[in-house]
């Protein structure tokens, strides 16, 4: 922008997040941060245009409150390090990094799978897991002698009814992309080093909806044969809806007052340290209270 780069600290810093007040994200595009380095030479070497040591502290801890547990039956998780000595890590992608980082990556400095952290790139046509990971699933739930945890990692919703519904598996957990760190903030969570605070960024939809939905037809609402997108008009059954996401820690919310202004504390019961950041949204019971204003 003329002539600067746009990793130029006083945009980004003092233009965008001062002046302009974001309060988000920036999302740089394919090669972008590489190009700082390779053809325009704002940076010396490519850590720094990376971010060095900076970057993969951010990795870790994005990967970390990216993870959603969406399911914990008895208490499965976290994992003992004491009673768990031995664990094994099964699956296509338990000892291999390209599926950490999506399809829209380069290559980072340094990748963490999920076995190493605790010791297929086309649009698809169901919402099942791929090949035999189904079937692989439940044989190892079934040989398991301890908890069976299923670790998913996806870029979009998958049907696991089969493994919701299965009492041999103890707790299932989403980490999506985790990016090179992915591998730690795994282990992390298996063993309650971290709290998982994720929430459902989409619905997850049973495989019989896509049938539903046909290619020519990109309407929102529900007709006539048709179950509607998102969890705004489809009203059908889910695997798991958006918004979901489980914790290690049991909350509890106290109403302390209520005039046109209401405030909940909210009282952490769990010893594990908690990366949870409530919603903010407060289902209200009665008819009366249209205009309370509520926040946490």
């Amino acid at each position: 922008m003329e002539s600067l780069p746009c990793a130029d600290p006083d945009l980004l810093l003092n233009t965008i997040r001062g002046q302009w007040k974001l309060n988000g994200y920036i999302v740089s595009d394919c090669d972008s941060v590489g190009v700082f380095y390779d053809e325009q030479h704002y940076t010396k070497t490519p850590e720094e245009a990376s971010g060095g040591r900076n970057l993969k502290r951010l990795a870790l801890e994005a990967a970390r409150q990216g993870i959603v547990l969406l399911q914990n039956n008895g208490h499965s998780l976290p994992l003992s390090t004491v009673r768990h000595r031995t664990i094994a890590v099964i699956g296509p992608n338990s000892d291999v990094t390209v599926t950490m980082i999506g399809n829209y990556a380069g290559v980072a400095c340094g990748y963490t799978t999920p076995l190493q952290g605790i010791g297929r790139i086309r649009d698809r046509t169901g919402l099942l897991l791929p090949g035999h990971q189904q079937e692989l699933v439940s044989r190892v739930a079934r040989a398991s002698r301890g908890p069976t945890i299923l670790v998913l990692m996806s870029g979009g919703p998958i049907d696991v009814s089969f493994a919701k519904n299965d009492p041999k598996i103890g707790a299932i957990f989403w980490v999506g992309y985790p990016g090179q760190a992915g591998g730690t903030a795994i282990a992390d969570v298996l063993f309650g080093t971290t709290n998982p605070g994720g929430k459902l960024p989409m619905t997850w939809y049973p495989q019989d909806y896509v049938s539903k939905l046909p290619m020519t037809n990109m309407a929102m609402r529900a007709g006539r044969g048709y179950p509607g997108r998102t969890y705004r008009f489809y009203k059908g059954p889910v695997v798991f809806p958006f918004g979901h996401g489980l914790s290690y820690t049991t909350f509890a919310h106290t109403l302390v007052q209520a005039p046109t202004s209401v405030s909940v504390p909210l009282t952490s019961l769990s010893a594990t340290t908690n990366s949870t950041i409530l919603s903010g949204a407060v289902r209200v019971s009665t008819t009366d209270c249209h205009s309370l204003l509520t926040w946490c």
